[in-house]
């Protein structure tokens, strides 16, 4: 059977229901709509990821940044894929661009440079370890090669990066396979069998006291009787801080608080982002918008946010949005992952119910335009956010241009094609 991986911010799920009123805008929707028309860089919807789309984009995307945020509102949304990959195209020309972050673990996403570069491994049973269902569909099997076919073509490979912590498999798999001593491979080896056996409690975020005190117990000594060679062996080093950061991810203590919960878990993942970060060097980060956007997310402190702090306007960030479609997930009625699951229309207190409202399906745009409103004048008030899993409640309070530096928005989008649809 298939385990399913649930974000944190997917744990408050029974809280959507605590979503704020609508609020008017106030008969601004005609004017928002005739000003939007004025400054937004129309694409062609038939063929998202072409070079037509990718040389209107020339001009118009963040060239001084180091990070790049690129995110999504939904894990199983078929065109935010194919969206991604026409940025990466747009952003390829430039020889800085060398890396791109993915929300998956760290350890696991190391197999495919593996790949791309030396031609090891299998590409989906790559995706499959990364233990999300969302990551495994076709559409991401052609961003990653696309993503090797681009480096060739430019004479420069783009690596691969994870900078999330939610799975203990690889890292520790990768300790034993570095040359330990046998009585620490044996130790390491019943830390996996443990994890094996707690599979749920990994992907819920439930470990029991007792369970987690005795696994926590026996990787301190595991790690600690590694110190001495992570002081001179990096690869030793990043799989110890990425074991460690999912055991304080997973610590009991914080069990049923998910605002701690989640903003520890977007704390180390920008720690983990600023550690991948190299003089003259820029990356991209593929992940959620709730995770990219410059400010808290209505649960907790963002990536976004602690990188904004660190990095400033050396951090820019592009938001994903549908006004309405389906998208892919799992539905507890029917008992398996579907792609009927509807993405539900705005009503005129959201941007997407606005963004639909133009002429053009596709359209990217620059969301300080929008910063200066003539006086009474208020912008829409809420936004869409789709969490991992299925969403009756879609809408949430934000200020879509104080959040995102730029927003690419389709208006009409379709479930991701799951290899594990029936």
């Amino acid at each position: 059977m298939m385990r399913l991986s649930r974000f944190p911010f997917t744990l408050i799920y029974l809280l959507l229901c605590l979503c704020s009123s609508p609020v008017p805008v106030n008969g601004q929707g005609d004017r928002l709509v005739d000003q939007l028309k004025g400054y937004v860089v129309g694409l062609d919807s038939a063929d998202l990821a072409g070079e037509g789309n990718v040389r209107a984009l020339s001009g118009a995307l963040p060239r001084e940044f180091q990070v790049l945020g690129i995110g999504e509102q939904s894990h199983g949304t078929s065109e935010f894929f194919t969206a991604r990959l026409l940025l990466i195209k747009a952003l390829a020309a430039d020889p800085a661009f060398a890396k791109i972050g993915l929300e998956a673990p760290m350890a696991e996403v190391e197999k495919l440079n593996d790949y791309l570069l030396e031609g090891r491994g299998d590409l989906r049973s790559i995706l499959r370890s990364f233990r999300l269902y969302g990551y495994e569909c076709p559409e991401l099997v052609d961003l990653v090669e696309s993503v090797g076919r681009i480096g060739k073509a430019r004479g420069k490979a783009i690596r691969f990066f994870g900078f999330d912590i939610q799975s203990p498999f690889q890292s520790l798999q990768n300790l034993r396979d570095s040359g330990v001593t046998s009585d620490i491979a044996d130790s390491l080896k019943s830390l996996l069998h443990s994890y094996e056996l707690l599979s749920n409690e990994i992907y819920n975020h439930s470990f029991g006291k007792t369970d987690f005190a005795e696994l926590k117990a026996l990787s301190d000594q595991v790690l600690d009787k590694l110190a001495v060679r992570a002081q001179r062996d990096a690869v030793v080093r990043k799989n110890i801080r990425n074991y460690r950061q999912f055991l304080l991810l997973n610590d009991p203590a914080y069990a049923g608080a998910i605002d701690a919960q989640s903003e520890i878990r977007d704390s180390l993942m920008a720690e983990n982002v600023l550690a991948e970060m190299e003089p003259g060097q820029k990356m991209v980060l593929l992940a959620h918008n709730a995770h990219l956007q410059r400010t808290p997310n209505i649960f907790s402190k963002s990536v976004g946010s602690f990188l904004a702090k660190q990095l400033a306007g050396a951090y820019q960030c592009i938001g994903l949005t549908t006004s309405y479609g389906f998208y892919t997930t799992f539905d507890p009625k029917a008992g398996h992952i579907t792609d009927k699951n509807k993405v539900f229309p705005g009503d005129s207190t959201t941007w997407e119910y606005h963004f639909s409202k133009l002429d053009q399906p596709v359209f990217f745009f620059n969301t300080a335009l929008l910063k200066k409103q003539p006086k009474g004048e208020r912008l829409p008030g809420r936004y869409r956010l789709l969490v991992y899993g299925l969403a009756e409640k879609q809408f949430f309070d934000g200020s879509l241009p104080d959040d995102f530096d730029y927003i690419l928005h389709i208006r009409q989008t379709t479930g991701n094609h799951s290899f594990y649809l029936k």
